[in-house]
């Protein structure tokens, strides 16, 4: 796909979540809110509109995972492109442009245009922990897809083209830095199956869920669509 195709197809989908980006190739991470305790990434709905946006999505039960490849490697299907693209073309790839959002206190390596993250502080919105990130221990701060992948192709994007799930992988509007113990713990997980340690985060996740689900026509299980109700309830 050519990168002007890339660039409307993404301001596109960026639209409909309401995230904003700089455009300008080699600018460096643009600013956006950060996501701290209670936090969500810019342009997820409010409580009320997410409970109205729930009503509306579409509920069946999770389709074969049959297909689902997420690895780049040789001969691996690579369905949702490789990790941490830099689809905004900013200069900067995903992973990082979260880390500067999520982040306070933040480092960066000299010669990278102000892009690689090399130190920061997280106040994790799953567990309510700080944590202090660092370059060399960088797996501990991995950034969760807060609709997982997995469960975005059993849901709807098994359907899309290569472009859209690039994009979907890399949408900000889904990505919150947090803890490795937290984001393995969520694994695949949907919101009946996992919610945030920190209960009092219940509410803000569950938007974040129905923002993206509306905002990508993904579906919702029964069980999934009442946890969801019941998390938007504790709002």
């Amino acid at each position: 796909m050519h990168r002007s195709a890339v660039v409307v197809l993404l301001a596109v989908l960026l639209a409909l979540t309401g995230c904003e980006f700089e455009w300008e190739s080699g600018a460096g991470p643009s600013p956006a809110a950060a996501v701290g305790q209670g936090d969500v990434p810019a342009g997820t709905l409010d409580p009320d509109a997410a409970t109205q946006a729930l009503a509306g999505l579409t509920v069946a039960e999770k389709a074969p995972l049959d297909g689902y490849e997420r690895g780049c490697g040789t001969g691996e299907a690579c369905v949702f492109g490789p990790a941490w693209s830099d689809v905004d073309r900013n200069g900067c790839d995903q992973r990082n442009d979260v880390l500067h959002r999520d982040l306070t206190d933040v480092a960066v390596r000299d010669g990278t245009q102000g892009c690689v993250v090399i130190a920061g502080v997280l106040d994790d919105p799953y567990t309510g922990a700080t944590v202090i990130f660092e370059k060399a221990d960088a797996a501990e701060v991995p950034i969760d897809h807060v609709v997982p992948l997995a469960a975005a192709w059993v849901q709807g994007a098994a359907g899309w083209s290569d472009e859209q799930r690039e994009l979907f992988a890399n949408d900000p509007a889904n990505l919150i830095a947090t803890t490795r113990s937290e984001n393995s713990a969520k694994g695949d997980s949907t919101a009946d199956e996992w919610v945030p340690s920190d209960p009092a985060y219940g509410c803000s996740y569950a938007t974040v869920v129905v923002t993206v689900k509306t905002a990508y026509a993904l579906s919702v299980t029964p069980a999934e669509s009442a946890a969801l109700e019941d998390l938007l309830a504790t709002c």
